[in-house]
């Protein structure tokens, strides 16, 4: 098995933020829990996993709100979701990770995060053969 970074180009998170409604100011910071990669290829963002547990002490609360910090990872999971190849183990683990966040989003109150999941994973469907959060296609 090959191991590589789990990243998205810049420009796509970039987007997907905007697509759930991130503010330009939050979106800055919030990158900021990723390891930013500049290479011959383009702008990437990895996942980082000392980045994203110090945003919690690192950041102001009054400029990231809890919301947005769910959305962020909503829509850096859905550009791994979007960016992988259709069945593989990429598009596998972006699919739990959305899914675990519908679960601890909605436990913490949140509304807005959980309400768009539950659309975007309806609105894929037909490419993951998965119609509920509920269940996994077998």
């Amino acid at each position: 098995m090959s191991l590589g970074h789990i990243m998205v180009t810049s420009d796509d998170l970039y987007a997907a933020l905007s697509d759930v409604g991130m503010r330009s100011e939050s979106k800055d910071i919030f990158v900021n829990i990723f390891n930013y990669i500049e290479d011959m290829t383009g702008e990437w963002f990895a996942l980082d996993t000392v980045r994203a547990q110090s945003i919690h002490v690192a950041h102001d609360p009054a400029l990231l709100a809890v919301d947005e910090i769910y959305a962020g990872w909503f829509a850096f999971w859905m550009c791994v979701f979007n960016s992988s190849d259709n069945g593989s183990e990429l598009e596998a683990q972006a699919m739990g990770s959305i899914r675990s966040l519908f679960f601890v989003a909605a436990h913490n109150r949140q509304i807005t995060v959980p309400s768009a999941i539950e659309t975007w994973w309806l609105q894929t469907a037909d490419i993951h053969r998965n119609h509920s959060l509920n269940e996994v296609a077998a």
